[in-house]
Parts: structure tokens; sequence; C-alpha cells
């Protein structure tokens, strides 16, 4: 099921594009960056993926990842660009989402639950969904790439959430998305 994604969505988009780009290559590792001013947080990373399972072959196996989100009052907008897919990966879609725990390699269950605003608030039952959490599910190109991007209504707070997972299935309506491949971490 695709989602329509509004004009404010592109303009949020383009805006994390152009971060993005401006942000420094990756090094050998990972690395993070937050600034702030005003009423807007900008969190980015760069690098490696963790792998989280490192005794199997995984499609994430030596993909870079590069991520930016723009976090205001009222909304969260993250966009994902990931490179260095095998081909034989093109076409298959894949569920990332961000987590509450960092990232640990071999440790998947380290980077605990989605970061689900209703549960932060203490909303019983929650919701899960692409409204209560930041779903970002891609497709890997033909070149090995894949990107993804998201706007929720919501800011997540500082603190709350520590990475991205990449998990082997795209995402079900139940939030569900397999196994958990690899990771980013990025300190909200």
């Amino acid at each position: 099921m695709k989602r329509r994604i509004g004009w404010l969505a592109w303009l949020v988009v383009a805006s994390l594009v152009t971060l993005a780009l401006a942000a420094p290559s990756a090094q050998a590792g990972p690395s993070i960056d937050s600034r702030q001013g005003g009423n807007v947080r900008v969190v980015s990373a760069a690098g490696p993926l963790t792998d989280l399972q490192p005794a199997v072959a995984n499609p994430t196996d030596g993909v870079t990842a590069t991520t930016v989100s723009v976090v205001t009052r009222r909304h969260t907008g993250t966009l994902l660009h990931l490179r260095g897919f095998d081909r034989a990966a093109a076409g298959r879609t894949f569920g990332a989402h961000v987590h509450t725990g960092p990232c640990v390699a071999g440790n998947g269950t380290a980077a605990g639950p989605h970061f689900n605003i209703d549960v932060y608030r203490g909303v019983q039952p929650p919701e899960v969904s692409p409204r209560t959490e930041v779903w970002l599910d891609f497709t890997v190109t033909a070149a090995g790439t894949a990107h993804a991007a998201s706007l929720v209504p919501f800011a997540i707070p500082a603190g709350a959430a520590s990475s991205i997972v990449v998990h082997e299935h795209p995402t079900d309506p139940a939030g569900g998305a397999g196994g958990r491949l690899g990771c980013i971490g990025v300190e909200f």
C-alpha cells in the first residue's frame, strides 16, 4: 500500500536532502551529528550499518547509511539513504523503523522496540501505525541504493530513540517486519 505524501512532506524531504548532501561523507566508522536552533532540532548520522546477524550473511552486509531527521514541536521528518546493497537484492523491499535502543553488533534485541509516541505518552492501548511510529520501508534499486522518507505528526523527544533498524521484510499493518538485519545509531 503506497501512501501519498503531501506538499508539506515534500518540502521537509527536500530540506532533508539538502542537509544530507551538505553532511560530511562517512569515514571508517559512523558519525553522528545533532544541531538545535529555536524550535527545530536536526539529527543526522552516516556510516556502515551495524551487523545484527554477523554469523549469517544478509543483504545489509557492507551497506552504508545516511540519515537526517528534522524534529519540530509537532513533527518529525526523516530521510534515509542506503548504498552498497548487492545487486541480487534489487527489487526487494525491507522495513526500517526508528527504535528506542542502541545498535549492538550481533544483538538485535538491544535496539529495543520501535519508538511509538503513544507508548511514550502512556496511551492505552497504543496505536501501532505510521502515525505513531516512524516507518521507513524502502525498495533496493538496480544500482544497489535505496531511499525512504517519513513525516509523522509528533516530535521524537530528545533521548527517546537511539537507532534506525533495517528488518528483513516490508512492514505489515501491525508493525511487524521480521528479523533485524542491520542498524545505524541515531541520537534523537
